[in-house]
């Protein structure tokens, strides 16, 4: 029999029937509220127990290097030229654990290049040419507060140009075309600098070119753009956003007029050619979307194909077009050559990206060649690795030599050293806490009631005692530190016996209050390493055989390793886990079991008590009809009073 949540109790007997019901099913409760508390310290101690694997895990991750014997075998290298030169000017070296110390004479005599194929110069006009203006009574223009101005970006730098107004150019009224250029020009040069751009008058055309100032390598970028009021731009010949450099992302029949070589020029449409025997293939005819093709398209899909091996782009300084293998070395090059069907005009001298192409213009790569102590080495890179040193080129001066110095770099030994003491220490301490936690018993988890009748505050401080202790001398924890604590305390066998435990190197433990703490002595340390480096590395690092013990890296971390899989298996948490099969972790699915049964009970007696009290009711309210009725024939009452 099914009853609804919407109870209504004591209507005939007046009993607050909801508040004894409640009052019941709280010493009810009592049982399940004891199983929730249970499953909350599993769970605290399940996290407690994770973060106790947390610090081993940074202690496992550390002393994995420091089992490694290139942890030890360390070397700092020196640079330096007699005239002063700085040090990584020309080359950097990097010494590995096989290198050998001592002082070595060093010249980078060339560094390693790549194949490399560029435009013979700039592949764009530079300059803009405006429509021809023929100036006359019918066709003049007219300099007023509604068409003076316009916006000229040189590289990016942006400035509006106000021409002066009043002035009427007609060739009629004695300003000519050249009077408008010469007063172009001056506001140009005020708002630029003189030298910047040059406007000058070609048949009829006003010109906008690079100044004297850029006579250089360098080509600026020359951009007219409208303004947004009085603009005066269309009048002069020119379009909106019109620039003297090839925009590659445009598509490239637009842009071709501004090449000094049209690749159209022939009525040529199409594009084929090879690139280290991968040929490629282009189509900017009307047909489809082929004309929509833009400069960068072609660049990058030549750069993206591996076959090909090299990199295009355009140079946007030298506006010139480059061809680099993405290789160094003497075997990486650059041949270009132009196949059978090709109609448009792009490589040659002549075309209009000026490249050369063919057999005859193959470019290779060069070979780095260094010289240490008089003996030359030639690679195929800039970075290598000779006798255990790396080096890494930069720059060549086959007349500057370096003397570079291999030596032990102690102080890098020393800092790992110290490093794993200070974590061990702290994973150590983090240890003996849990292990010495104080356990208040009768401090329980709390309840959702009895939180709610508390302050933040003081739920904080009761759960804080609640979950103090749960790994108090845990035998798990405990037989983990125990382990580390003997590993670091035992000689590791075989060896000598100057260099067969930590003591022998500097590394001693404090008070047995302390419970393991571990402090160095540096100044020991330094010695033992001056003295012999190879022998504070095999105490650290020694595999272990029949005759010798394994060194104590090698032994803490196999400890280590033990140690977090037995937290994992007791608590879970371990790499890659998709499923929670530890100990802790089934005691909690068991409670969780207990407490779903408990709950269905619950219910039940809570349903019962429901069912009692509605009978009660019933009841109650029969025998008031029942004494209703009798009254009223006895004539106790009446029903007019």
């Amino acid at each position: 029999m099914a009853y609804s949540n919407l109870r209504i109790g004591g209507l005939a007997s007046g009993i607050d029937i909801d508040q004894i019901i409640s009052d019941l099913m709280k010493v009810e409760r009592t049982r399940v509220d004891r199983l929730y508390q249970q499953k909350q310290l599993l769970e605290w101690q399940k996290e407690d127990y994770r973060n106790i694997n947390l610090k081993l895990k940074s202690l496992y991750d550390f002393v994995f290097n420091m089992k490694l014997q290139g942890t030890y075998l360390k070397y700092k290298s020196t640079v330096s030229y007699s005239d002063g030169t700085a040090s990584d000017s020309l080359f950097a070296a990097t010494p590995g654990s096989t290198a050998i110390p001592g002082t070595y004479s060093v010249v980078v005599k060339q560094i390693a290049q790549e194949a490399k194929i560029e435009s013979l110069d700039s592949i764009s006009k530079n300059y803009i040419l405006g429509n021809e203006l023929n100036l006359s009574a019918d066709n003049s223009i007219v300099v007023d507060e509604t068409n003076y101005k316009f916006t000229i970006v040189l590289d990016g730098v942006e400035k509006t140009i106000e021409l002066t107004k009043g002035i009427t150019y007609d060739g009629s009224t004695g300003k000519t075309l050249e009077d408008l250029k010469n007063d172009i020009q001056d506001k140009i040069n005020k708002a630029f600098g003189t030298g910047q751009i040059t406007v000058s008058v070609v048949n009829n055309r006003i010109e906008f070119a690079p100044g004297s100032s850029y006579n250089g390598v360098y080509k600026p970028n020359i951009v007219l753009k409208n303004s947004l009021d009085a603009n005066i731009l269309d009048d002069l010949g020119f379009t909106n956003g019109v620039s003297s450099k090839i925009n590659i992302y445009a598509k490239l029949r637009d842009e071709a007029s501004k090449f000094v070589n049209d690749p159209f020029s022939s009525g040529g449409y199409i594009l084929k050619f090879s690139i280290n025997g991968k040929e490629f293939y282009f189509d900017f005819s009307d047909s489809g979307n082929a004309k929509d093709y833009t400069l960068n398209d072609v660049l990058t899909k030549i750069s993206q194909d591996a076959d090909a091996g090299v990199t295009a782009y355009y140079d946007a300084i030298t506006d010139k077009i480059v061809f680099k293998s993405k290789e160094t070395g003497t075997a990486a090059k650059v041949e270009i050559n132009v196949l059978e069907g090709n109609t448009a005009n792009f490589f040659g001298e002549t075309g209009a990206l000026r490249i050369k192409y063919g057999s005859n213009n193959v470019v290779y790569g060069n070979n780095a060649v260094i010289s240490i102590d008089d003996v030359d080495i030639s690679k195929n890179t800039n970075t290598f690795t000779i006798s255990g040193i790396q080096f890494s080129l930069k720059n060549a001066d086959a007349n500057k030599t370096a003397t570079l110095t291999i030596a032990r770099d102690v102080d890098s030994v020393v800092e790992t050293v110290k490093n794993f003491i200070n974590l061990y220490n702290d994973t150590i301490d983090a240890i003996n806490k849990k292990l010495t936690e104080e356990r208040y018993r009768d401090y329980l988890p709390l309840t959702d009631e009895q939180k709610k009748e508390l302050t933040e505050d003081e739920i904080k401080k009761w759960e804080e005692k609640a979950r103090s202790g749960l790994l108090r001398s845990d035998q798990v924890v405990m037989s983990i530190r125990d382990k580390m604590r003997q590993i670091l305390y035992t000689p590791v066998e075989g060896l000598s016996a100057e260099f067969d435990s930590l003591l022998d190197i500097g590394i001693k433990t404090g008070s047995y209050y302390e419970k393991g703490k571990l402090y160095l002595d540096e100044a020991k340390l330094r010695e033992a390493l001056a003295k012999n480096p190879e022998a504070v590395m095999r105490l650290f690092t020694n595999p272990g055989d029949s005759s010798t013990g394994k060194g104590i890296a090698v032994s803490l971390y196999d400890a280590l390793k033990a140690g977090i899989k037995s937290i994992t298996d007791k608590a879970g948490g371990g790499d890659f886990e998709v499923f929670d099969n530890s100990f802790l972790a089934q005691r909690i699915r068991e409670v969780d079991d207990k407490i779903k049964i408990m709950e269905e009970k619950l219910k039940e007696i809570e349903d019962r008590y429901w069912r009692q009290f509605t009978e009660m009711e019933k009841a109650i309210a029969a025998m008031n009809q029942q004494s209703m009725w009798l009254a009223s024939q006895l004539g106790l009452y009446s029903s007019n009073s």
